[in-house]
């Protein structure tokens, strides 16, 4: 039995500090590898207790299991993880941060803050809720660990499902994303020391640096999601009526087919006129599955900006708690590894911007496809009126004029919302300098492996 399994939660809830960050390292198995001083003052551990020991020293027994299945089944795939925990310090108090977990080069890093915002109240419930029933079956069904943590995952998946969201990953990119917003409306300039000198100001220079950069990037990202969704809106809308279009000028065919003896051209340009309408709806759905796939890599991207914003600051403290004396200089040989990580971050936005990129031009291509075909049809549209009127079949042809009106009028109105739409996309593509945000981190990274003793 581990010294955390031995002691006893007291009821003692810790309040963390938005500008607190707690950090630490572990070899695959789990076990810590080095902490900083506010994960030793917060576990009320001291760092040799915590050193080699496992990092569930500190896990509270009221947290479900299934949500440390979820974060190791992503970090056995090589993906960083995250989750809102409750821990429990030494003196039985507890205290909850939102955990971020990334492989490392031979384990694992995670950087925590305290959660602050609404998305946390609710998620709170959820593990009450899920904890009880894996108490339910291991205690009365017998059930085993392994079982219990693959129950209560597929718990807490369905209640996220419930809360709105589509799956554990959009809700890990929401959790996260808000989370450092918020602490980053909170503890604004938290890291700045004027007084820095040397090394150290070179590595908080440099993380200030990065964070314009990547808050740039976020803002812009921000519309991006706001036009994804005006257009998932938009194009669902005059795909609809498209539909309706396609279906109306199918009644032409079937109509003019019955005048086809004595006006056999009408028949021919129903037919022709048939194959536009016909494509813009093949073309207009192609838009749904190319806007999920924007959305999704907006997502990760917004997920990778997050997480390097979070680490950033995490290299800036450990220079911050330099300067104020809390820690020793050599605290700094912590910030390479974060530096990895934003690296990683950093490669894996330039792969996701391009693939925003890529899949707005698509998504422009597609609307303009759409549009270029409605116009094709509304000129043949023009030529089957004059037509009908031309051999006298109004009695039989007319009652399908005005549907036909009405559904293309909504069909161009619907177009020209999109061509805006894909007008605003075009001129917002994702601009990404990764050669700018890596000569940051090298400037980081330089700055902290510096002898500044």
């Amino acid at each position: 039995m581990s010294l955390g399994e031995l002691i006893v939660p007291n009821g003692v809830e810790q309040i963390i500090g938005s500008e607190e960050l707690f950090f630490s390292t572990t070899d695959r198995h789990g076990l810590i590898r080095s902490g900083n001083s506010v994960f030793v003052r917060t576990s009320r551990f001291s760092l040799d207790e915590l050193t080699e020991a496992p990092h569930n020293i500190v896990r509270h027994p009221d947290m479900p299991a299934g949500v440390f299945r979820l974060m190791w089944d992503r970090l056995l795939t090589g993906r960083p993880a995250g989750a809102y925990v409750q821990n429990l310090a030494k003196d039985g108090s507890h205290y909850w941060v939102f955990a971020t977990m990334t492989p490392s080069s031979d384990g694992f890093l995670s950087v925590r803050m305290a959660p602050r915002t609404e998305l946390f109240e609710a998620v709170k419930r959820v593990y009450k809720y899920v904890a009880d029933i894996e108490y339910e079956a291991a205690k009365r069904n017998g059930m085993n660990r392994r079982d219990v943590a693959q129950l209560g995952m597929e718990q807490i998946e369905q209640l996220l499902g419930e809360l709105g969201f589509g799956s554990h990953d959009e809700f890990l990119t929401e959790a996260l994303t808000t989370e450092v917003a918020a602490r980053g409306r909170l503890a604004s300039a938290t890291y700045a020391r004027p007084r820095a000198q040397g090394a150290i100001a070179e590595v908080l220079s440099g993380a200030g640096a990065l964070e314009t950069m990547l808050t740039d990037l976020v803002e812009r990202l921000e519309s991006y999601r706001e036009f994804s969704e005006r257009l998932m809106w938009s194009s669902t809308k005059v795909l609809d009526v498209a539909r309706r279009l396609d279906g109306t000028v199918a009644k032409a065919q079937d109509a003019s087919a019955v005048v086809a003896d004595t006006a056999p051209v009408l028949s021919n340009v129903a037919r022709v006129m048939a194959t536009p309408t016909h494509t813009a709806v093949v073309t207009l759905e192609r838009l749904v599955p190319r806007l999920a796939a924007l959305r999704s890599y907006v997502s990760d991207l917004r997920f990778r900006i997050a997480l390097a914003s979070l680490h950033n600051d995490m290299g800036a403290a450990f220079a911050a708690e330099v300067v104020d004396g809390i820690a020793p200089p050599t605290s700094l040989r912590e910030v390479p590894q974060l530096c990895d990580a934003v690296h990683e971050s950093v490669l894996e936005m330039s792969a996701r911007a391009q693939q925003v990129n890529q899949a707005l031009r698509d998504v422009v291509s597609d609307v303009a496809e759409a549009g270029e075909r409605l116009a094709e049809f509304r000129r043949f549209l023009g030529k089957w009126r004059i037509l009908v009127l031309r051999h006298r079949v109004e009695s039989v042809l007319g009652d399908l004029m005005q549907p036909i009106d009405d559904e293309f009028a909504a069909s161009w109105d619907g177009m020209d919302m999109l061509h805006a739409l894909g007008r605003e996309f075009e001129s917002s593509a994702v601009p990404f300098d990764v050669q700018a945000l890596e000569s940051q981190v090298a400037r980081i990274r330089t700055a902290a492996t510096r002898d500044i003793s």
